[in-house]
């Protein structure tokens, strides 16, 4: 069994692909030509995987990326190559909410951490038996949305959909999760 005690919640939009890589891959056309995808930075797909690396955090997908289930998110990832490394990371699913409020959702998860019982009062699955979590995981949001809970806050790294993810996020993510209690 898996132990997590670090988590990254993770968006997608705005953090793994941006404006600036759409306009690159637009500019750089025989990339795709050649196999090369548009959908993913790999410069920041690589920084979350530097993440989990340098941290031992697991990545909990809040993204709208997310399916309806578990098993539906992670048979959609792996369809995208791109983000196959990630998903060698990724150990469990926010829920949907009706309002999709991004803040309450993680909270959700974190809850489900205390009572370590990761399944939705309506029987979704949101983390399988693989993994053993903290009942109070260290965790950090990356998201270029803000709707986040206040007492999230301290825990919320906001990216600039225009960029993605950069080295200065990954240094202030890493610090984040490396720091005592």
């Amino acid at each position: 069994m898996i132990e997590v005690d670090k988590i990254i919640f993770l968006d997608v939009d705005g953090v793994l692909n941006s404006d600036q890589w759409a306009k690159w891959c637009y500019h750089h056309i025989d990339f795709i030509k050649n196999g090369g995808s548009n959908m993913f930075d790999p410069k920041c797909v690589e920084r979350i995987i530097n993440v989990c690396e340098s941290t031992g955090a697991y990545v909990v997908m809040s993204s709208s990326w997310r399916m309806w289930s578990l098993e539906q998110t992670l048979k959609n990832l792996a369809s995208k190559r791109d983000l196959r490394p990630i998903l060698e990371k990724l150990v469990g699913i926010t829920p949907r909410t009706e309002k999709r409020h991004r803040g309450t959702e993680i909270k959700y998860f974190l809850d489900c951490c205390k009572k370590q019982n990761f399944y939705t009062d309506s029987g979704e699955q949101l983390s399988d038996g693989r993994f053993k979590f903290s009942i109070n995981p260290k965790y950090i949001i990356i998201d270029d949305d803000e709707d986040m809970l206040e007492e999230q806050l301290p825990h919320f790294l906001h990216t600039d959909f225009m960029v993605g993810f950069t080295d200065k996020d990954m240094e202030k993510t890493i610090k984040i999760l490396n720091e005592s209690n």
